[in-house]
């Protein structure tokens, strides 16, 4: 308009919604003395404050759902119902009372009388007197008032317009066309992540063309699509971004409604924290962990390694569910080993916290204590803050200060009701820093869309389902009564028609519209709006955005066809680097029988886990897992057979085999209790007992089949050199038969053990063919076998010289489906094959042998560096059954 004046420069309009003008005006009236005080009908709510007093009216419903309640949800929406009804002037005969309809009647009943006698009045009442304050003639409105968007009929914004006509204020609509505004153009893309990097190609193309383009792109599902539109513009925009360096970069793009408060990393540390504090009784190890492994509160850079230490070993020893001070003495224990000082520091500060927390307080109190429990635990951290950051640090302090409104409507509160207050501002408050420079892309919904000129804009999610959107009916009210009114959420032809309305707008608010849709998300397909059936859809064989969508894709290919063609030429050369560097002279390997063990599987595994020291964090698990539950097992056989034989067990009776047992386990927890910080749970001792005690009767009834045999060694170790390559063993146990040869037995309280690859030329499972093959090589070895120690089906599995020795271990000759005669001749041979096969496994770990080979996926179904042998990878690229 000031343009079409001739005027180069002029003053920004003032803008605000109704409510927001309407408030300044009759303030400054108010100021002016153009209204009394008295006149004022009393203490206007803001929305916290009224909805507050919403949830209380709600919470006080004695029905018989009440306690199913969402009082959150269900508060919004009775304000929505009751400012519906007052400004629709719906009227609900009593015939068409529902259950719905009397519970909102005694809710708004309940809020009235607390209103009365507070001297309250809702933000309704707010509104209809501030109108009525302009009907009566208070002065400072404008000359000319311009209204933009308002598609929608709203009858107070109808009543408010009226009265600004009837006192001379000239109105206008404000336009957002654009001069050169070209026809619209759709686009059909797969799927929701297409779409947003069409998008973010689209507008590097065009900001790269002219660089004060101003480009919107609205989208029809913000928060769902958000991080995924801004991943998709940041690599378009600014592929060089990476690392933290680039954190305080200001981006091309910014949302323009912003995000909510609680998203920003530093608020929500404080948030955790305080939940931490407030409810200390069931903390989630996982949640827990999290603070420790991330920053923004105690020494987060100078203890970056030790937090993350920590919380490794608290998976080992706690439950995924435990106490705060639980949590922290652990975490205690370890920060004192590590030296990790001020974060032993705050975790005592953490502790005192939750434990001095007071009853109850007004919620500014507890806003007060809020701040004062963060500081003392190192709340927002060491590092120098962003100039985001910093601003959202100052929105945090004034949401804990904005608590001092709810003071007068909630009173006294406990800290969970205080902190669920604070969590839900900082939810529903929506935080944007301020910029340095105006972003050239803006990001925002599809009411946003029509925020004022721009060079170009793309609206995207335009789906059927979602535009126009469905209706959606207020559920304290009739929905029949709404549609009648003219409620236009109510009533699905209203919605289509403001939709096209809103559509033809966008179509005419850029020089370049694009609208696009997705044809599926994830297994379901979708289909276009209606409203889009005139638009003119890409030719995906020329278009623009046709270029768009290929462009890069076929730039790649042009650079992998020259790639290759230098590569036939000889000019490049192709280096399959499946070999790390050899270990060096002194280098030490972890791992043992582990490692060869994997290294047999498959040399990447060996490598990644015991070379790099690459491991998967254990898991949490409730009472005892089952590695600690093995080597519960382990210590109570080691204690029951040091020293004894057969002829021990079978002149046992029952009850004083029975007695042995009992004390075998009570020796083994008691050994567990003794190494660990804590003791067992008395609980959870006496079940792992029972079970303990039936597992060993059990298993001893097996052993009592045996031929005569004495026990020699338990839980003996051997320092072993293995083509140079160091391997320390604890061989479970030893026996020694009457002729003097030896019985190896390695305990497995697991039902899938194997002794099948031991006649493979790469043993997976090697430990028992190196204690017979490598650590007795002079000594006659008579069997090898796992002890499979479980309650339904015990039993020895292996391979023995001959038959008789172990009750269901048959001799080598019996066994020549698998250990084929012409490998293995006799027992002597089988274990000089053994000590080869496992030298050579040895030899590759030596020589830095890691290639990604193995015989079948299954044998690497307990691999805990999966992730990186990239298996799914390798099976994308040459199809599904290819093996490496």
């Amino acid at each position: 308009m000031q343009a079409a004046r001739g005027a180069a420069t002029w003053r920004a309009l003032q803008s605000s919604t109704p409510a927001q003008w309407l408030d300044h005006l009759t303030s400054a009236a108010l100021l002016r003395g153009e209204i009394p005080p008295a006149g004022v009908p009393g203490a206007f709510l803001s929305w916290p404050q009224e909805r507050s007093l919403w949830e209380q009216a709600i919470a006080t419903d004695a029905g018989a759902a009440a306690q199913l309640f969402d009082r959150e949800g269900m508060a919004l929406a009775a304000m929505e119902a009751a400012s519906m009804q007052r400004a629709w002037r719906i009227e609900v005969p009593e015939a068409l009372h529902t259950a719905e309809y009397r519970a909102f009647q005694g809710w708004r009943e309940k809020l009235v009388a607390t209103c009365q006698a507070g001297g309250w009045r809702t933000a309704d009442d707010a509104l209809a007197w501030r109108i009525e304050c302009i009907e009566r003639g208070i002065g400072g409105l404008p000359a000319r008032l311009g209204i933009a968007g308002f598609i929608a009929p709203d009858p107070v914004i109808s009543r408010l317009l009226t009265v600004l006509e009837a006192r001379g204020v000239e109105l206008f609509r404000l336009g957002f066309g654009h001069g050169d505004a070209a026809p619209a153009v759709g686009a059909e893309l797969p799927d929701a992540e297409a779409e947003c990097a069409a998008a973010a190609r689209w507008a590097r193309d065009r900001l790269g063309r002219a660089a004060a383009t101003r480009l919107r792109i609205a989208v029809a599902d913000l928060p769902a699509r958000r991080r995924l539109l801004e991943s998709a513009l940041e690599d378009a925009l600014h592929p060089d971004a990476v690392g933290a360096g680039w954190a305080a970069l200001e981006r091309d793009f910014a949302c323009v409604a912003g995000a909510p408060l609680a998203a920003e990393p530093q608020v929500d540390v404080a948030l955790r924290l305080l939940q931490l504090c407030v409810h200390p009784q069931r903390v989630a190890q996982a949640e827990f962990g999290a603070l420790l492994c991330g920053s923004g509160w105690s020494a987060d850079v100078d203890e970056a390694d030790a937090r993350a230490r920590i919380e490794a070993a608290l998976r080992e020893r706690l439950p995924p569910e435990t106490s705060l001070e639980r949590l922290v003495r652990a975490a205690l224990r370890q920060a004192s080993a590590l030296q990790a000082g001020r974060l032993a520091a705050h975790l005592d500060a953490l502790l005192d916290a939750a434990r001095a927390m007071p009853r109850r307080q007004l919620p500014s109190a507890w806003g007060a204590a809020f701040g004062g429990m963060l500081a003392a635990l190192g709340w927002p951290g060491q590092r120098a803050q962003l100039p985001v950051e910093a601003a959202a640090g100052d929105a945090w302090r004034e949401a804990l200060d904005g608590l001092l409104m709810l003071d007068a409507v909630l009173g006294r509160v406990d800290a969970g009701e205080a902190l669920r207050q604070l969590q839900r501002q900082c939810r529903d408050q929506a935080f944007a820093a301020a910029r340095r420079t105006v972003a050239r892309v803006e990001i925002c919904s599809l009411a946003d869309a029509l925020a004022g000129p721009v060079d170009g804009l793309w609206v995207m999610g335009l789906n059927e389902g979602a535009w126009p959107p469905p209706p959606r009916a207020n559920p304290l009210l009739p929905a029949e009564l709404q549609r009648r009114a003219g409620v236009s959420a109510a009533r699905a032809d209203s919605l289509a028609a403001e939709a096209r309305s809103l559509q033809d707008l966008w179509c005419a608010s850029a020089g370049e519209v694009v609208l696009s849709w997705a044809q599926r998300e994830g297994e379901r397909p979708l289909r276009a709006s209606p409203l889009l059936a005139g638009i003119l859809r890409f030719d995906l064989s020329g278009a623009p955005v046709a270029e768009l969508e290929r462009g890069d894709d076929m730039q790649l290919e042009r650079i992998d066809d020259g790639v290759m063609g230098r590569i036939d030429d000889g000019v490049m050369e192709r280096i399959d680097d499946a070999r790390a560097p050899p270990l060096g002279a002194n280098e030490r390997v972890r791992g043992g029988t582990a490692l060869l063990a994997a290294q047999a599987v498959c040399p990447a595994w060996g490598f990644y886990q015991y070379r790099l020291g690459a491991a998967a964090l254990p898991a949490p698990t409730f009472g005892l897992d089952a590695m600690v539950r093995g080597s519960l097992l382990h210590a109570a056989l080691e204690e029951f057979w040091r020293g004894r034989g057969l002829t021990d067990l079978t002149q046992m009776d029952a009850a004083a085999r029975g007695a042995e047992i009992q004390r075998v386990v009570a020796h083994a927890l008691a050994e567990f209790d003794r190494r660990e910080a804590e003791p067992l749970p008395p609980r959870l001792r006496q079940l792992e007992a029972e079970r303990l005690q039936a597992l060993l009767a059990v298993w001893l009834d097996v052993e009592a089949r045996r031929p005569s045999f004495r026990v020699i060694g338990c839980e003996e170790k051997h320092e072993l050199d293995i083509e140079g390559l160091p391997v320390r063993v604890v061989i479970d146990r030893i026996d020694q038969l009457d002729d003097g040869r030896l019985v190896v037995i390695d305990y497995k309280s697991g039902r899938g053990v194997s002794a099948d690859s031991w006649a493979d030329a790469r043993i997976g499972e090697p430990q028992l063919p190196i204690y017979a093959a490598l650590a007795f090589p002079d000594r006659a070895v008579a069997a090898v076998a796992l002890a499979r120690v479980v309650a339904d089906d015990p039993a020895f599995l292996g391979v023995a010289a001959s038959d008789g020795l172990l009750p269901g271990v048959k001799s080598l000759d019996a066994l020549r489906k698998r250990y084929a005669e012409d490998e293995f001749p006799d027992w002597d041979a089988l274990r000089r094959l053994w000590a080869q096969r496992i030298a050579e496994v040895a030899r590759e770990v030596r020589d830095g042998v890691a290639a990604v080979v193995f015989d079948r996926e299954s044998n690497i179904q307990y691999c805990d560096v999966k992730p990186l042998l990239r298996v799914a990878e390798r099976r994308a690229q040459f199809g599904e059954g290819a093996e490496p």
